[in-house]
């Protein structure tokens, strides 16, 4: 039984590439995953201009920035947000929520640009973008629906420029 409510958006989802989180303060969000879950190292990312281009947010050019760190558990990635300036989904979130789950991600489709086509055309409208050094990210309007959680996929993953260090150095 389809429930009319809930827009019905035709993609498969390959897999489950990262669980993501938004903290206050990234060297400390490491230290707790790690100590808790035993996961890293870490890379450090700090996504802002000039790498950072394109940037949207809610449907209109913004400018926003971010420091992200990525380590692998199992063959998901996790990855800690830390915003850094302008208003961003991040920053909502930390306003709204505190710390915690922010989104989950799936980087294997075949077509990105097809399946934003059809999140958009299901009535989830892209929320925020940009392009990280030809990696291009799209976070859809999904919380209402996935209980809380923000759905993202990218382009060009595996074009991301290295990480600006890693952690424990």
């Amino acid at each position: 039984m389809v429930n009319d409510t809930i827009p019905q958006v035709d993609v498969e989802i390959p897999e489950l590439s990262q669980v993501a989180f938004v903290v206050e303060d990234i060297d400390d969000g490491m230290d707790r995953f790690g100590s808790i879950l035993g996961v890293g190292p870490w890379e450090v990312y700090r996504f802002e201009p000039p790498t950072l281009t394109d940037r949207t947010y809610r449907g209109e050019s913004h400018e926003y920035s971010m420091v992200l760190a990525l380590t692998q558990l199992g063959e998901t990635m996790i990855e800690l947000i830390e915003p850094l300036e302008g208003p961003s989904i991040y920053t909502a979130h930390l306003e709204d929520h505190g710390e915690g789950l922010h989104h989950v991600a799936c980087f294997a489709f075949d077509d990105p640009h097809a399946v934003v086509e059809e999140f958009e055309d299901a009535g989830l409208p892209v929320i925020q973008s940009g392009n990280y050094g030809g990696t291009e990210f799209w976070y859809f309007d999904t919380a209402d629906e996935l209980n809380g959680a923000i759905f993202e996929t990218a382009a060009n993953v595996d074009a991301m420029p290295g990480p600006d260090r890693t952690y424990p150095e």
